[in-house]
């Protein structure tokens, strides 16, 4: 018998061995791939629906409100970004998997005027891209309307209501109230308009500021009619008749083509199942797990290490946000434009190499004469050194509109509110009132001149014409302003100054500002001057997500004991408490002898 050669059958073996299965794996694999083409034509049988809801408050600038209980309770810190919202609709554009698009406005939400109308044109941008959208709506206000106008369709519940008013204002006076309990107030102001002053002044609004209000009403309204009229395919008068009317069933607003189906409360997934047909697969937005803040998380965020990180390396544009009341200070303060951080932070941005081109986006009724002007010269040594354009956001009036005149371009929205170029001074005075609850305020000093601008004394007429002069000082050196900027001889401005407000469709009239268009615009512009094919878009300053114990309770500038009221309570409202009317009347109540004059003079308009 012959020998067998083991190694070489084994070798044999194992090569079969590896034949057979690269074989059997190709047959495998064909197998697969009609297995494969089997479930891409599955795939594509099936139309994916993404819904997306609005709720809430959406803000260009979020900040982080504190609540105190949260501390106890656990609750959470939260915060809505209207840039997030957006950027979400531009993903959605470019997903080739998503066939329809649902906008939830079932809920309760708010989007600001301007904000509004760059939501609309976003959704138009959607529609575009290929993708059909559908708006559900349990209800119909003017604000739900505008937004669901830009869907392909509306879908509404049948036992929805359609209220659907024109523009408002609301003005509340105190005369009465401040006569009855004993608080005189004393102004001054330079032009006839600036409304800010009135519900201190007066028991109602005056004649010629009323009439003025109205037309700017009118020009605010009709931004949102023709937005309305565009997209359900209406005449702009058919919808202001129906504005006009208000009120009306969801079956009336079907039959006048406002709405295009009306569905059982609570089917809203089946009609549009059914409007699409065929197999379909519901998505949504990814849900973020919820910021907790306890005791714990105290100490992470006073050890935070804010504006700490790696420095930028790629050509950037920065759209800065000025946004809030304008004041002067030092330290930075969660919904205000302080001037000093503000003009350190634009020096910043002029001597940053990295930084090709700066959006001022500005949302502020204005507020310290002195603090906008320290923003505004800061704005121009930007200016001076790389392109700049300002973006004019819901608000950008009497200071803030200061800020903006230098030589750069402005873009505003149409319905902006905008001007208000006119300057006011205020006293309250306390002393009737103090007398009345048995308080005898006296003030011991060697001459008459001591006495002037005392705590809660109204002004003296000799007080008042002091405060007047630099009342007019400050309003010519701001016509000034404007007319260099805007290249509008004084004399004719002061036909559209005075303190009178302005819609952005106004202002591009009276060449207050150069186009209309909102952020998006203005970075194209920026990004143009600056020659930048690609650039990472940054918005500054920063959202502050921690709490900052030591602002909270004082530091060797601002002492908790030896604090001034108003800064206490611009501390509170910096935590997300609601002290507005309050520090107002409280931060012109309590001017101290020693301060400068000039603190008492506001380009402030209020709405």
């Amino acid at each position: 018998m012959k020998k067998m050669n083991y190694p070489c059958f084994r070798v044999a073996m194992v090569f079969g061995l590896l034949l057979s299965l690269l074989i059997a794996n190709s047959g495998v694999a064909l197998a697969a791939k009609p297995a494969e083409k089997g479930k891409e034509q599955v795939e594509a049988n099936i139309t994916h629906i993404h819904h997306l809801v609005l709720r809430g408050a959406y803000s260009e600038m979020p900040s982080t409100s504190f609540d105190p209980m949260a501390l106890v309770m656990g609750g959470g810190l939260n915060s809505k970004s209207y840039f997030n919202l957006v950027d979400h609709l531009e993903d959605l554009a470019k997903r080739k998997d998503v066939s329809y698009v649902v906008l939830d406005l079932s809920q309760s939400f708010l989007l600001s005027r301007v904000q509004r109308r760059d939501f609309t044109q976003r959704i138009a941008k959607l529609n575009r891209s290929g993708k059909k959208t559908i708006a559900w709506l349990a209800s119909v206000s003017t604000l739900e309307l505008s937004v669901a106008s830009a869907c392909h369709e509306i879908f509404m519940s049948k036992d929805g209501m359609v209220d659907i008013p024109s523009a408002t204002m609301e003005h509340t006076f105190y005369k009465d109230l401040f006569n009855l309990v004993g608080v005189n107030v004393t102004t001054v102001r330079a032009g006839d308009f600036k409304g800010a002053v009135e519900p201190y002044t007066r028991s109602s609004m005056s004649v010629h500021l009323r009439k003025h209000y109205e037309k700017m009403l009118a020009s605010m309204n009709d931004v949102a009619v023709a937005q309305i009229a565009k997209g359900r395919k209406l005449p702009e008068e058919k919808v202001r008749q129906l504005q006009q009317d208000r009120l009306m069933l969801p079956s009336t607003a079907k039959e006048q083509g406002l709405i295009d189906r009306l569905v059982e409360p609570g089917r809203m997934r089946e009609a549009i199942e059914k409007r699409v047909e065929g197999e379909v697969e519901w998505g949504a937005p990814k849900k973020k797990k919820p910021k907790s803040f306890g005791f714990t998380d105290l100490f992470k965020a006073l050890m935070s290490d804010e504006g700490k990180g790696e420095k930028n390396t790629k050509p950037t544009v920065v759209v800065y946000h000025l946004s809030g009341t304008i004041m002067d200070g030092s330290k930075a303060q969660a919904g205000e434009i302080i001037d000093g951080p503000t003009v350190k932070a634009l020096n910043g941005l002029r001597e940053d190499d990295q930084v090709k081109g700066v959006v001022l986006r500005i949302n502020s009724p204005g507020g310290s004469a002195t603090a906008s002007e320290n923003i505004r010269v800061a704005i121009a040594n930007l200016a001076a050194a790389k392109p700049i354009v300002f973006s004019m956001s819901d608000v950008a009036a009497s200071g803030g509109y200061l800020v903006a005149c230098v030589k750069a371009p402005i873009f505003a929205d149409a319905d902006t509110i905008t001007g208000s170029i006119g300057v006011f001074g205020m006293q309250l005075g306390f002393d009737a009132l103090m007398r009345r609850v048995g308080v005898n305020m006296e003030t011991v000093a060697i001459d008459d001149a001591a006495r002037q601008m005392q705590l809660g004394k109204p002004w003296t007429e000799e007080e008042t014409k002091k405060m007047q002069a630099f009342v007019d000082l400050t309003y010519d050196l701001f016509l000034d302003r404007v007319s260099k900027a805007r290249s509008i001889p004084v004399e004719k401005l002061k036909k559209i100054a005075g303190g009178r407000v302005w819609t952005g469709a106004q202002a591009k009239e009276l060449g207050l500002v150069d186009n209309i268009g909102g952020l998006t615009a203005s970075i194209n512009y920026v990004r143009d001057k600056a020659k930048l094919t690609k650039a990472e878009i940054k918005h500054l300053p920063k959202p502050r997500d921690g709490l900052d114990l030591s602002s909270l309770l004082g530091d060797d500038d601002d002492g908790i004991f030896h604090g001034d009221l108003a800064g206490r309570l611009s501390k509170l409202n910096a935590l997300g408490f609601d002290t507005q009317a309050l520090e107002f009347l409280m931060r012109h109540a309590s001017q101290s002898m020693g301060r400068s004059l000039k603190s008492h003079l506001w380009m402030l308009q209020t709405s």
